[in-house]
Parts: C-alpha cells; sequence; structure tokens
C-alpha cells in the first residue's frame, strides 16, 4: 500500500480520486506536533512506501522539509505550480487539491 501524507482533506479527497486504496496522513494545515508523528509513523509500518504530497507553496516546502529531516526514509513528490493553479479573486492560489485527475494519475506512484 502507498502512504500520502498530505495538508488538508481537501488533498486527500483529491488523491483518493485516482488511488482509492491509499493510506493518508492528514496534517490540517502545517501542524507537525505529536498526534501527526504518530500517524506517520504507523503509515511508516503500514505502507511500503510513504510520500509527502504538500502544496507547491512556502508553507508546503517548510512542513515537508521538516518531515523529510525527522524521517529521511520519506520522499517528497513535487508538485508542478502550473498544474496546482487555481485563479481566487484576481491571484493564483496554489493546491494539490486544484491538480487534474489526469495530472495526478501521471505523477503519484503506485497507481
Amino acid at each position: 500500500m502507498t502512504g500520502y501524507i498530505v495538508e488538508g482533506k481537501s488533498d486527500q479527497l483529491r488523491v483518493q480520486s485516482v488511488h482509492p486504496h491509499a493510506h493518508f496522513v492528514i496534517l490540517n494545515g502545517i501542524s507537525f506536533r505529536h498526534k501527526e508523528r504518530r500517524a506517520i509513523e504507523e503509515a511508516l509500518i503500514l505502507c511500503d512506501e510513504v510520500y509527502v504530497l504538500t502544496d507547491p507553496d512556502e508553507p508546503g516546502d517548510k512542513i515537508a522539509l521538516k518531515i523529510m529531516e525527522t524521517y529521511p526514509e520519506i520522499k517528497r513528490i513535487h508538485i508542478d505550480p502550473k498544474k496546482a493553479r487555481n485563479v481566487r479573486e484576481s491571484r493564483y492560489k496554489y493546491g494539490v487539491e486544484y491538480c487534474s485527475n489526469q495530472y495526478l494519475k501521471e505523477t503519484l506512484p503506485g497507481i
């Protein structure tokens, strides 16, 4: 089984639409406290591979680096910001939840 560490429920739902049998750790933003660490450690036991799948923005980069420093066996899946972009009130917002199913199928391992 493949595991993904995502920032929020919207990210989980988007990825689950193309990878329904994956295991998820939801960070609920960029928090990385005891509860999240326990969930990541459980995923490392349950899954063959665990990946960080955070938004292609500064907060996503920071939490991904923190996770990979703590758990070197976890790799990050880099998302192309152009493929994860949405226009909101005349400015761009970036997130995994905005990626197309086709892009995720091409990008995510284990599908």
